[in-house]
């Protein structure tokens, strides 16, 4: 259907635009030029827009599917329903079917949801085509296949990101749907881009295939004159389209909900159709896609844009214009004389000229408009000739423009063709023009350079108008070859300047008749003058040497004679080949003169004391000629050629100078010093610097004092001169008494050391503690707050007054080199010795005694050495004088070591225990100082003395006496206290040492043996009662019965028994008898009874009647008693001896550590 217009009933109205659009259609299809080439407006095909296009909508059926019905009117509902299913291609009505081709017979169409979801006013459906690019709309036509809506409007944007504009509304309700009037057309002069709305088209009727068509220029007045209405072209442009359906035409069945009536109202549209053409205002015949895809005109008339909206770049002679009926309206090229290819339009140009092209970036040094012109400051041969630049010199030239031959204008003593040099004796050419030269004639040769004014100088001068010397150099002077003096300043400074205060004198010699010559040569016309060796009272020669450097650069002139024919007063020879030889400071130079000048007969040659000097040899610095010069010590004089050896030297002139207010002395310097110089020539060590060679002289450099900031230095020696409690070479170190880092530099880099008097310390480098190292004699410690080793006190008063450090008084009885022999405050002796204690080792420690103080170790303190049985519990030592040991009760000597007499077994912490002697069985009361033995009495025996010895008897204070028992008859060497021995059967008497009766001696058996039976009838009638009896009695044992012995009968025994029966032993029979009164035996007879009683009776009586018999009884008596005193007394000295012993063991037992007892 593109480019087609199908004929309809609605079209009718649009007659009176039939010759318009015919007109636009055979304008469509004329091409852009006519045969002649001539340009002419040109359009695109007429077209439908919106063919193939898919709109956008925002409501289709088929999601889900769904049932609609067919409208049949009002009474008669449709039974007639179909089915819209999106997924189905055979039930699916999307929007693709609103711009495809479809003939009647078969007609496609898009399709909105029903009533029953909801599409109805306020709820609308959009449609939007989006036409690629501006479009010139002329109609818009819809087909509905159902029933038009009640309500639509039509929007459109001229331009992409443009807003929606509405293009025309339909509604039967125009007012209270659109809020608008029903209007169709307009009157001239109201605003044409204004929509309008009508109730046309909008009847429920036809039920399908009712058309709208909308005509955009219908009822617009300019639409006659199109090409001439800018608002109008505007107004059918567009580059989209918005239908908006707002409201469905119904029978008004639908209040009641009825599904089949709900499903038979929506939207359907079977065709969307826009005419008109591509925009391309005139320019283009076609339309086409570019490189990307985008729609775009194909501009002719030298237009360009996507709607040949604008003129190609180069095409600014004239403002872009719509190409219309009566003119293309093409665009034109610029003019620029073929030197650029760039223009743009300006609008003033045009208003004045009628062609508005500006051209820009002129070649070939071209200016305006046109290109037509030279530049500013350009010239050029010919008129068609590229243009030249004048290059007038900008500050020579009076103006920058030059004439048409290309020469320029010259300000004053300016010339050239481009006036860019100054004239001959001018310089600096500038914005005032060429200035004069004004070199400085003492210091320049020629002239000045003509561009920067620069004059030539000598070799020593420098200055734009060589007008100052060169650094280093002074004195600017026109007969100075180089111009200036070099600065000497004893080769410190290279910075001088002319001295004011020095005037010019001249030294003179004062000769009386001159000074002869004297030849020393071996050439025989060569006479060598040695001024030194001239003898006069006062060497004249001496104002010439020594420091001679103010006649630096100044004359030396010599009056000559050489000696004539004879008198000196003739007229000298004129002398040639005069040369002075200078020596000093290692140095010599040769100077040469080669003619002198006549004066008064003599010959004057003067020498200009200068290393530049002709004839000079060697060649030498000017430092190092003026450095001789400061110390010449030697002048030699030699002339050539002389006729004669001998001539005189007349007189000497020395220019020089001195302080002065005469003639300014020019040539002497004034230096300016750097650091460490001071003086006019920087000949002296300012103050804090010294020579770097001692006494080296003023050449030598001098350099920085290195006293560390504590002082100056002597110039000359360099030996610092220490301030600031520093001393050293180069105070370098602290005085003595002070401490710190002086090399600091700093006034109070050494303190005052915190110790005693100010004496010396140090500063240790790691921690910065301050440590005294000369403490006064006694004291130590860092601060020297301690008594050194030997010495006590408190020298800082750190623990209370301030008490000195004095020698720790221990008399001597300390080791001498050792340390630590007393404490160092209190004083106290720590390290006593020869066994010595005490706060200053004064006494003898415990356990010894003797004098402290004696001088000799071997007479002080011995060990008490007391012993520790005799020594009391708690008291230990001894007394520190006497050394007398703390004794136990009873213990005597120095050591405790013996027992009082009287006393024995020393034991510890009970002492000595009393001998207790018996009185009268020991010799005295002493014992044995161990085992406790009394000293006996003879046959005494026991610890105490108290009992007789084994065999003894008969205790008394004459000791005991032997019992002499026989040992052959006796039981035991001891006896009864009667003297009387114990028997063995068959021995009787006292000392059992003879056989009883009827018993005799048996040698062999060493017994008595009994006798044979008749003996014993024999005895038993002397005896019956102790034969026959059965009781044994005692004293028949000494009974006299008849004894048989070998020798004879019973005579014998009797006899030796004779009386010496004790009496005792007779009273105690008697006794036994009556003890025993029943003891009897039967039948033995009273009488024989009485009758041995009668017997024994009668011998008592016979011993009793015995001279002395009853005293010696008593005697015998009275020692039995004592003796039995003695053992009562020994058995209770033994008990108590038990009873101790039982005691001491227990408090041994008791003292022992827990767990030993067991």
């Amino acid at each position: 259907r593109r480019g087609s217009i199908r004929t309809h009933p609605a079209m009718a109205r649009l007659s009176a635009l039939v010759l318009l659009v015919i007109l636009m259609v055979t304008a469509g299809s004329s091409p852009c030029y006519d045969p002649r080439g001539q340009p002419r407006r040109c359009m695109p095909d007429f077209e439908n827009a919106a063919f193939g296009r898919i709109p956008l909508v925002t409501n289709t059926c088929g999601s889900p599917p769904e049932d609609y019905c067919l409208q049949m009117g009002a009474r008669d509902a449709s039974q007639l329903c179909q089915r819209c299913d999106a997924s189905d291609p055979q039930l699916h009505h999307n929007a693709s079917f609103l711009t495809d081709f479809h003939s009647q017979e078969e007609s496609t169409w898009w399709q909105s949801q029903s009533m029953a979801f909801g599409i109805q006013h306020p709820n609308s459906v959009n449609i939007t085509l989006h036409l690629g690019k501006s479009y010139e709309i002329t109609y818009v036509r819809l087909k509905f296949h159902t029933s038009r809506p009640e309500s639509f409007a039509i929007y459109k944007r001229s331009h992409a990101d443009g807003p929606w504009v509405p293009f025309q509304f339909y509604s039967a309700s125009c007012e209270k749907t659109y809020g608008k009037q029903q209007r169709q057309f307009l009157r001239p002069g109201e605003n044409e881009h204004v929509a309008f709305c009508t109730d046309e088209f909008s009847d429920i009727s036809p039920l399908s295939g009712g058309n709208v068509a909308f005509s955009t220029l219908e009822g617009r007045p300019s639409a006659y004159n199109f090409d001439g209405s800018p608002t109008l072209q505007e107004w059918v442009t567009v580059t989209d389209l918005l239908i908006s359906l707002n409201r469905l035409n119904t029978f008004g069945d639908d209040i009641f909900k009825d599904p089949k009536v709900l499903q038979s109202y929506y939207y359907a549209i079977s065709d969307f159709s826009v005419g008109g053409r591509c925009k391309c205002n005139g320019h283009a015949s076609e339309c086409a896609l570019d490189e990307v895809g985008r729609l775009q005109c194909v501009c002719q008339h030298n237009t360009a844009g996507t709607d040949c909206q604008h003129c190609q770049p180069f095409y600014q002679d004239r403002p872009w214009a719509r190409g219309t009926a009566e003119a293309a309206n093409e665009c034109l090229p610029c003019n620029c004389s073929g030197r650029s290819e760039e223009c743009f339009y300006d609008a003033e140009l045009f208003r004045r000229t009628g062609h508005g092209g500006h051209c820009r970036n002129c070649r070939d040094n071209t200016a305006g408009p046109h290109c037509e012109q030279c530049q500013q400051n350009h010239y050029r041969w010919e008129q068609q000739g590229a243009c030249q630049p004048c290059h007038c010199h900008p500050a020579g030239s009076l103006r920058l423009q030059c004439d048409s031959s290309g020469t320029c204008s010259c300000k004053a003593n300016v010339t050239g063709w481009k006036c860019e040099r100054c004239k001959d004796g001018y310089h600096s050419l500038s914005e005032g023009g060429c200035r004069p030269c004004a070199c400085d004639p003492a210091g320049s040769v020629g002239t000045c350079d003509p561009n920067t004014g620069h004059c030539t100088c000598k070799e020593r001068v420098e200055g734009h108008l060589c007008n100052r010397c060169q650094p280093g150099w002074f004195n600017l002077q026109p007969h100075n070859p180089t111009g200036c003096t070099s600065c000497f300043c004893y080769g410190h400074s290279a910075v001088c300047m002319a001295a004011d205060g020095y005037e010019v004198t001249h030294i003179r010699s004062d000769f009386r008749e001159g000074m002869e010559f004297l030849a020393l040569g071996e050439a025989p016309n060569e006479w060598y003058i040695h001024v030194l060796q001239i003898f006069f009272p006062f060497p004249p020669t001496e104002k010439f040497l020594q420091n001679q450097r103010l006649s630096y650069g100044q004359p030396l002139t010599l009056l000559l004679r050489a000696e004539g024919n004879g008198s000196r007063a003739e007229s000298g020879v004129f002398l040639h080949g005069v040369q002075l030889v200078l020596e000093g400071e290692g140095l010599e130079v040769t100077m040469s003169s080669s003619e002198g000048q006549a004066q008064d007969g003599k010959q004057a040659v003067t020498f200009r004391l200068h290393e530049a000097e002709e004839g000079t040899e060697p060649l030498l610095s000017a430092f190092s000629f003026q450095r001789l010069l400061s110390n010449l010590t030697a002048l030699h004089l030699r002339v050539s050629h002389g006729p004669r050896p001998g001539g005189w030297l007349w007189a000497v002139q020395l220019t020089s100078a001195r302080h002065g207010a005469g003639t300014r002395a020019g040539w002497v310097e004034e230096c300016t010093c750097p650091p460490g110089y001071i003086g006019s020539f920087c000949e002296s060590c300012a103050p804090g610097f010294k020579r770097d060679i001692p006494f080296g002289g003023p050449f030598v450099t001098c350099v920085p004092c290195t006293c560390n900031q504590h002082g100056d230095c002597e110039p000359l020696s360099g030996h610092c001169r220490c301030l600031h409690n520093t001393e050293g070479s180069s105070c370098e170190r602290c005085s003595p008494g002070f401490y710190g880092n002086p090399f600091n530099g700093h006034p109070d880099d050494c303190k005052p050391c915190p110790c005693p008097g100010h004496s010396p310390c140090i500063q240790l480098p790691s921690s910065g503690e301050v440590v005294c190292t000369h403490c006064p004699p006694g004291q130590r410690g860092k601060r020297c707050e301690l008594c050194d080793d030997g010495f006590f006190g408190d020298p800082l008063g750190q623990r209370g007054p301030m008490r000195p450090c004095i020698p720790c008084q221990c008399h001597g009885n300390v080791d001498l080199n050792a340390v630590g022999n007393c404490d160092s405050v209190s004083g106290r002796c720590l390290r006593c010795l020869y066994n010595t204690t005490g706060e200053q080792c004064q006494q003898c420690r415990p356990g010894f005694y003797g004098d402290a103080l004696a001088p000799s170790p071997a007479g002080k303190c011995a060990p008490c050495n007391c012993n520790p049985d005799g020594s009391a519990l708690g008291l230990e030592g001894c007394d520190p004088v006497t050394g007398q040991c703390h004794c136990l009760p009873h213990v005597l000597g120095r050591t405790c070591g013996q027992c009082q007499h009287g006393y024995y077994g020393l034991q510890r912490a009970v002492g000595c225990k009393s001998c207790e002697c018996h009185p009268m069985g020991s010799q005295d009361s002493g014992c044995h100082a161990v085992t406790g033995q009394c000293s006996c009495q003879p046959g005494v025996t026991g610890l105490r003395c108290d009992r007789c010895q084994h065999g003894f008897f008969g205790f008394s204070a004459r000791g005991c006496r032997a019992c002499n028992c026989s040992p052959l008859g006796s039981i035991s060497a001891q006896c009864h206290e009667n003297s009387t021995c114990l028997c063995h059967p068959g021995f009787v008497g006292y000392k059992c040492d003879r056989c009883q009766a009827n018993f005799f001696p048996d040698p062999p058996s060493s017994s008595c043996q009994p006798c044979p039976t008749c003996y014993g009838l024999v005895k038993d009638g002397v005896c019956p009662m102790p034969c026959r009896g059965g009781v044994e009695l005692q004293p028949y044992a000494a009974l006299p019965c008849p004894h048989v012995s070998p020798a004879g009968g019973a005579a014998q025994g009797e006899a030796a028994g004779g009386g010496s029966q004790h009496p005792a032993l007779l009273l105690s029979f008697t006794l036994a008898l009556s003890s025993h009164p029943g003891g009897l035996e039967p039948g033995m007879q009273a009488e024989a009874v009485l009758g041995a009683g009668q017997l024994q009776l009668e011998r008592l009586r016979l011993w009793l009647n015995a001279p002395g018999a009853l005293a010696m009884q008593l005697g015998q008596l009275q020692q039995e008693a004592e003796l039995q005193q003695d053992r009562i007394r020994a058995f209770e000295s033994d008990l108590v001896e038990i009873r101790a012993d039982k005691q001491n063991l227990e408090d041994i037992l008791r003292s022992l550590p827990e767990g030993c007892s067991k």
